[in-house]
């Protein structure tokens, strides 16, 4: 049998380290900033939506170029 982690495609070991890196970068900067949790949690779901509307952007962008 296939371990899962052999089975994922490189877009969902992206995707994962995409996520771990808005939690991190949101920890990161919450402790900086002294954040409560409930400030971090904002600032997290700030970066997550900042990085979708990104990848939206560049896919829409990428599907006009082909």
């Amino acid at each position: 049998m296939i371990p899962s982690d052999a089975a994922k495609t490189a877009t969902d070991r992206a995707a994962e380290a995409i996520d771990a890196a808005e939690r991190v970068f949101a920890e990161e900067m919450g402790a900086t900033l002294d954040l409560g949790p409930a400030a971090k949690m904002v600032l997290t779901a700030t970066i997550t939506a900042a990085i979708q509307a990104a990848v939206a952007e560049e896919r829409q962008r990428l599907t006009w170029v082909l």
